[in-house]
């Protein structure tokens, strides 16, 4: 008998269940994030699933994958990179950098040209292999100090 494979955390998860949700956000960040496969992005992404970070009326998931594709493509040379992946139970939390210049249109900023180099925070909590919930903790300040969209402090 592989203990591991029974051993149930404080949360009620098994540690393969961690593993695998870990192995869930992984494929989403390079498969999603980093090459834009939307296929992947619906196989990944719960149909209840919920964006608590994302604008009003783009919270479910064919909101946030619209609000995503258009962070994306206003940043098309964009690359996430994991710093950090802690998880626990259901949930899964990266410190993630990205890097790209803003070369379209996003949430009314004209393209700027800027380059933009962001460490941020996003947490999951995954179901059945799916991701249904993201919450995201990004310092706003700066990614519009580096788009020039606001004065940066000197």
């Amino acid at each position: 008998m592989n203990l591991n494979t029974d051993r149930r955390t404080e949360m009620g998860t098994t540690e393969t269940e961690t593993e695998r949700n870990k192995a869930v956000i992984s494929r989403f960040i390079e498969e999603v994030q980093n090459q834009k496969n939307w296929d992947v992005y619906d196989e990944l992404n719960d149909p209840d699933f919920f964006n608590h970070s994302a604008p009003p009326g783009m919270t479910d998931r064919e909101g946030s994958k619209q609000y995503l594709g258009g962070f994306l493509n206003a940043f098309p040379d964009i690359h996430f990179t994991v710093d950090d992946m802690i998880a626990e139970g259901d949930q899964v939390v990266t410190k993630k950098t990205f890097h790209g210049t803003h070369q379209a249109d996003f949430a009314g900023i004209p393209p700027t040209g800027k380059e933009v180099t962001l460490t941020f925070v996003d947490m999951m909590r995954l179901r059945d292999g799916r991701i249904v919930e993201h919450w995201n903790c990004i310092d706003q300040l700066s990614f519009m100090q580096q788009l020039g969209v606001i004065p940066a402090e000197g």
